[in-house]
């Protein structure tokens, strides 16, 4: 371990490194071990918070470059307006809180603004500004909102999407039931859809910190060999682009400590523990966010929308985005009412129905969010922890926790909208019907929780959770192939070992293949394909023929069933493919194909003629693998750490910023869900951005991460960590370390 030389510190505090870089801060108070992390966040990824926020606040193609992939996001990110109302939400946060996270920000600005600027803040002429507890906001508004603006808004304008592309309506109603049950097909036909988001600009958005999928379980002393409450968890985020999302970091503060993976420009712990308590969170997908179909007209020149047969002038707020060496600002306006924001811009779309968009993340009091997770450090036991967080605003997540005194519990969060009767939240309702506004919030109390449940394990995969009898929280169908997994592999240990929950954080079983191959074997015809998956082990291993050959087997199937022409009924064998792999992949259709797959009957194909439809997918794959015999998944699935500053440039590749081809083990359906995209030119993962393995009762944790502490290139600690995540290696993080100290090392560990 070795001390960290620090040169600009204004509050006493110790900074080591242990072997793998991971910062260790001792301080006396909890504020100033926040104080110290600020510190090293700014020693070890300023360009990662400083870019994070510029981007947020919609003045990247001020503050970084001119051009007009970021000006499309600029646009993005103010017509949302996550930057709005930060200081009333400051002021509004206890003096406690406030008090940390002046600290945090304080500590962050001693070791950033006396320092050089780092290479990609050079290369752009970017100028760094204070760090301050709006920001810190900020950027938890750009993690609650993000997921959910590429996610559960993208999906419901898909719904939208396939509505009006004239889908034999029969057939659509079964493939996305009950959603479609009570929808109003003319009317929704008639809606004015804006321009999507560039591939350039969403892409640009996928590489901001967001909420995507992830496992987390914890097991009572009942069921583990240590004798001790065991928790695990790992989220699932874009891994691809160093540096890694994630900062590790130990703080320990009197007799107390924190240790686990922070936020950069944010004091929470996303995952991790303290003497008392263990967490994880999953994102629980939740739907905090419709559409409402206004009717738009303009009177006078004055854009406006009704209200039974009244009409009323939107607000209308205007917006100008600065462009970094221009001397001509971007102009624009944002319409909106009480009800929400319009999508689009009314003087590109006309008069007629147009798409309002309502958020319950810009509710007042939402800043409260940052708060409860600085608050859970003083949390004592898991019943504490649960009712701590219950109350977290957003984003919407499913806490996992685990305490010293062997209790378990899962806790569902977030603010979630309660709807009007016959409003599904999937579906846009006319908002000059009132009765369909929304109609306040739901109790948190309705939020699914359970605490020390039978079974002794507590454990979540992203799967629909909704409360019985409930109100949805989740509208959209949601795979439950993980959660399925995990469950059958934690019924069969007794007693679980740290290796048992590590080894199942590495788990590359695909059960959607499972199911789906006990309804595709039997309509097989004799060849490769039969003779191969029948023998098959289901596991996505990179080695993996197999893996490759079900992948293809089943995008034929789905030509086959699902490929016809709109004007055929069907969804287009363009489509279908996009939608169903890496280019444009939708977790809620793939769902909604798997559902109709099951069925021996459906309006997809005619009585009787599934079987035909199976067996010519066999057929024709077989014939494609004559000519070309199947690779391994490795090869298949297979991507590059890139530097996300750097990505795509001449400078990048010449200074080695990025790696060559590495095999991704798992799918979207697999614990590792190792799951790639193509967005535009990039290439986006998903997969375990963070794996993190502890025995409550013993002062440490394992864990490894696909990156390092550092965001430089130059420094030994930039990628260290990648061999342990591609190999299933842990390190070991200590609360209260015996090894020895090395000489002091300077700040920058640049080599």
């Amino acid at each position: 371990m070795h001390r960290v030389r620090l040169k600009h510190n204004r509050r006493p505090f110790l900074a080591f490194r242990d072997s793998n870089g991971v910062p260790r801060i001792e301080a006396e108070s909890f504020a100033s071990a926040l104080y110290g992390l600020g510190y090293m966040q700014a020693l070890d990824r300023p360009t990662q918070i400083l870019f994070a926020r510029a981007v947020a606040q919609g003045r990247s193609a001020e503050l970084i470059s001119d051009n007009e992939n970021l000006l499309e996001m600029d646009r993005f990110f103010r017509r949302v307006g996550l930057y709005l109302n930060l200081s009333q939400e400051v002021d509004s946060l206890d003096d406690a809180v406030r008090h940390n996270l002046e600290a945090f920000c304080e500590g962050l600005n001693d070791s950033m603004l006396p320092t050089r600027r780092s290479l990609p803040m050079w290369a752009v002429g970017f100028q760094p500004e204070p760090w301050n507890v709006e920001a810190v906001l900020l950027i938890g508004n750009l993690l609650n909102f993000n997921g959910l603006a590429v996610g559960q808004q993208q999906s419901e304008r898909l719904i939208l999407e396939l509505i009006q592309a004239g889908i034999e309506e029969k057939r659509l109603r079964e493939l996305l039931s009950p959603l479609l049950d009570n929808a109003d097909f003319s009317l929704l036909r008639q809606v004015k859809i804006s321009s999507q988001l560039s591939d350039e600009a969403l892409e640009l958005i996928t590489d901001l910190p967001r909420l995507a999928g992830s496992n987390a379980w914890a097991l009572m002393p009942k069921r583990s060999a240590t004798g001790g409450a065991l928790l695990a968890a790992d989220p699932h985020l874009e891994i691809n682009r160093l540096p890694a999302i994630w900062y590790e970091a130990v703080l320990q503060y009197g007799d107390r400590y924190l240790m686990g993976a922070t936020l950069p420009g944010c004091p929470t712990f996303g995952v991790g523990r303290t003497p008392d308590i263990a967490w994880g969170v999953t994102y629980l997908k939740g739907d905090t966010s419709d559409y409402f179909i206004e009717d738009v007209r303009q009177s006078d020149g004055v854009w406006q929308y009704r209200r039974g047969e009244s009409w009323h002038d939107f607000d209308v707020r205007s917006e100008i985005i600065r462009r970094k060496g221009s001397g001509e600002p971007h102009v624009f306006h944002v319409y909106s009412n009480d009800q929400g924001t319009l999508e689009g811009d009314p003087n590109e779309l006309g008069e007629g129905y147009q798409l309002l968009v309502s958020w319950i993340g810009d509710h007042e009091g939402v800043g409260r969010s940052v708060a409860t997770w600085v608050s859970l450090a003083e949390a004592t036991s898991t019943r504490e922890a649960m009712n701590l967080v219950r109350e977290c605003p957003q984003p919407t997540l499913t806490w996992i926790f685990a305490d010293r005194r062997g209790h378990v519990g899962q806790q569902s969060a977030g603010w979630f909208p309660k709807r009007a009767p016959g409003c599904n939240g999937a579906i846009p309702p006319p908002a000059w019907d009132e009765s369909n506004h929304w109609q306040g919030r739901l109790s948190n109390y309705m939020l699914p929780a359970e605490f020390d449940p039978p079974r002794g394990f507590v454990a979540t995969a992203n799967e629909t959770t909704n409360p019985e009898n409930g109100p949805k929280l989740v509208t959209l169908p949601t795979p439950d192939y993980r959660k399925r997994r995990l469950d059958e592999e934690l019924h069969k240990l007794p007693l679980a070992t740290l290796e048992d929950m590590q080894r199942l954080q590495y788990d590359f079983i695909n059960v959607q293949a499972r199911d789906l191959l006990g309804v595709f074997l039997p309509h097989l015809p004799d060849g490769e394909v039969k003779d191969k998956l029948s023998a098959w082990d289901y596991s996505y291993d990179p080695k993996s023929v197999e893996a490759t050959i079900f992948t293809r087997l089943y995008r034929q199937v789905l030509l086959e069933i699902f490929g016809q022409d709109p004007q055929r009924g069907g969804i287009g064998w363009r489509r279908i493919v996009y939608l169903a792999s890496r280019t444009g992949f939708s977790t809620m259709i793939v769902t909604c194909i798997d559902r109709v797959l099951m069925r021996e009957e459906s309006a997809w194909w005619e009585a009787g003629t599934k079987p035909k439809l199976i067996a010519a997918a066999g057929t024709h794959l077989d014939e494609e693998l004559k000519r070309k015999p199947a690779e391994p998944w490795s090869e298949v699935n297979a991507f590059r750490f890139t530097n996300r500053f750097f990505e795509g440039t001449l400078v990048g590749k010449a200074l080695g910023y990025h790696t060559g081809d590495r095999p991704m083990p798992g799918c979207f359906a697999t614990l590792f869900q190792g799951h790639l995209l193509k967005v535009a030119q990039r290439e986006a993962t998903f997969a375990p951005s963070y794996h993190f393995v502890t025995d409550v009762t013993a002062d440490e944790a394992w864990t490894n991460l696909p990156g390092g502490p550092s965001e430089s290139r130059f420094s030994k600690y930039y990628r260290n960590d990648i061999a342990r995540w591609e190999t299933g290696e842990y390190k070991r993080l200590v609360a209260f370390p015996h090894e020895a100290v090395e000489p002091d090392e300077e700040e920058s560990d640049e080599e």
